[in-house]
């Protein structure tokens, strides 16, 4: 009992599943370029160049975890570490009180912004699942 479907109805067939096909293909596309942005992200790519032995320490407690929160600001704020390290490598005519009170400023805004971070991932784990 097999009909056999006329050629215009064939041909329309296969130009749908062609279309169906072209359309799984840029979705698993669009798919694997997500991916590769993920892979490629400057964050990732260290910790991709990180030796086995840190690995584990970069996700980590404790001071490697306040490392990646400097890291991440000063690459977010880039003038900070420009400030910072023109102060430091700078001339003898700055006097040392406006160093100190730069690097104090530059301290507690760190600190400030530290704390916050640590309050809200407190607040997050109180709060739970």
């Amino acid at each position: 009992m097999s009909k056999k479907l006329s050629p215009a109805i064939d041909r329309a067939v296969r130009l749908e599943l062609l279309r169906a096909k072209a359309a799984v293909e840029r979705e698993a596309l669009v798919h694997h370029l997500a991916e590769a942005g993920v892979a490629l992200s400057p964050s990732h790519l260290v910790r991709n160049m990180l030796p086995a032995s840190l690995k584990g320490l970069a996700g980590g407690g404790g001071g490697s975890r306040l490392a990646w929160q400097v890291f991440g600001l000063l690459r977010r704020y880039p003038m900070v570490l420009s400030s910072a390290s023109a102060l430091v490598m700078g001339g003898n005519r700055k006097s040392k009180l406006l160093k100190l009170a730069a690097g104090a400023l530059v301290g507690w805004q760190a600190l400030r912004v530290w704390r916050e971070k640590r309050d809200d991932s407190d607040e997050s784990h109180a709060r739970g699942p």
